[in-house]
């Protein structure tokens, strides 16, 4: 059973696209000055990358614009719609799309993986996620479950739903921008990068999905091919393979 119904009718069609553009507010590359170092990120290196962006101007010696948002989604169609930059940090599979369309230059560079997590929304006592039986009974029972389409924890989400058997049992609400109302007694069950679960204060963070169940999300760092300054692009990209983003990354539950 589906949290989208027949009842809210048509106008569903078009909420997650008005959605998907009020969602990722912030500074957008194409308004960048002559000068600045475009980035574009996705959302789930945006804390850690906020905490040393200051940093790494002083190294570069130039201003750093940074656009966050889907990798798969609207950061994808933004550089293959024509849209050029200095560095990228999306996924591997969106990386790949990206070179074989011209928009990044060979050569790719980890700078952090990240777990799939569980994020509790609701008055409810912690649910057991520790097994993949207790997790299928925790998903089937939430009046909503939640994640992004086109987010950096798909795989996972993927990986959960076809092994589970659940895809078409849960309460699947991917799509409604909107805040699920939740009765006492009910919950949402979201399944984000961790590190975008930690810093979000609506939600209880249960931890990382088990290991039988976790596709990691690799965030990698690309120039563009069109970028204007190649070589503070290269510098930005050395700066976050280095030491001072270590700890930043550490703080929301990622790695090297």
């Amino acid at each position: 059973m589906k949290i989208i119904t027949a009842i809210m009718g048509t106008a569903m069609v078009l909420l997650p696209v008005l959605a998907a553009n009020a969602q990722f507010t912030g500074p957008k590359v194409a308004d960048a000055k002559p000068g600045d170092v475009r980035v574009i990120a996705t959302a789930a290196i945006r804390d850690p990358l906020n905490a040393v962006l200051k940093q790494a101007e002083a190294l570069i010696g130039k201003p750093i614009v940074v656009e966050y948002g889907s990798a798969r989604g609207n950061l994808k169609d933004t550089i293959l719609k024509g849209q050029d930059f200095e560095v990228a940090m999306l996924l591997p599979d969106v990386d790949d799309e990206l070179l074989a369309a011209g928009k990044i230059v060979p050569g790719r560079f980890q700078i952090a993986s990240v777990p799939v997590a569980f994020g509790l929304r609701g008055e409810v006592p912690t649910l057991v996620v520790s097994s993949p039986a207790a997790i299928k009974t925790a998903m089937l029972n939430a009046k909503s479950v939640r994640y992004a389409p086109t987010g950096a924890a798909l795989m996972t989400v993927r990986k959960i739903l076809s092994t589970l058997d659940i895809a078409d049992k849960i309460r699947d609400s991917s799509t409604v921008r909107t805040e699920i109302p939740l009765a006492p007694g009910e919950y949402e069950i979201n399944i984000y990068p961790l590190s975008e679960i930690i810093p979000n204060q609506k939600l209880k963070n249960l931890g990382a999905v088990i290991p039988q169940l976790q596709v990691p999300a690799i965030i990698e760092a690309t120039v563009g091919k069109n970028a204007a300054d190649p070589k503070a692009a290269k510098a930005l990209i050395t700066f976050l393979q280095g030491p001072a983003i270590d700890q930043a990354l550490k703080n929301f539950g990622m790695e090297k």
